[in-house]
């Protein structure tokens, strides 16, 4: 997927979240740990759960700095997965319901992955809601929260 095809003043804030540094030497890797050239920095179940979810909202699955995300008709990133645990809609949290993730991660003691988690905590107390993307029985209530993102 480009991004740059998908700059636009309403995906700003979470393209900057999601960008990560790419080497030169990867652009070229046939690695299933290196994705269009980034290094995949999203767990390979979490990456298919967010493509299972595409599906069923309708969104289009692609692949943004190595991870994954659901994209709207208009090119509006509309849902993303990160790390091993992250997964965020484009909703506001009264919208999510229970799929809200309460607990808070500890912070990080590294400077860099310090800085990330302090992107995504600017990201959801804006637009955007992390939810758990694995709560038991709940697919259908996480597609049809994706189908509700007015992009």
């Amino acid at each position: 997927m480009d991004p740059l095809r998908l700059r636009t003043p309403e995906n700003d804030a979470v393209l900057a979240y999601l960008e990560t540094e790419q080497l030169p030497s990867w652009r070229e890797s046939d690695s299933p740990w290196i994705v269009d050239g980034y290094s995949l920095s999203t767990h390979p179940d979490l990456c298919e759960r967010v493509e299972a979810l595409a599906a069923s909202a309708g969104g289009e699955f692609g692949w943004l700095y190595g991870r994954p995300v659901v994209v709207a008709e208009r090119g509006t990133i509309v849902a993303f997965g990160a790390g091993t645990h992250i997964f965020c809609l484009r909703l506001p949290r009264e919208e999510c319901g229970p799929l809200v993730v309460t607990r808070e991660d500890p912070p990080a003691k590294h400077p860099l992955l310090r800085r990330k988690q302090l992107e995504l905590e600017a990201l959801v107390a804006g637009d955007w809601t992390r939810v758990d993307p694995w709560p038991a029985g709940a697919s259908d209530a996480l597609a049809a929260a994706i189908r509700r993102v007015r992009p």
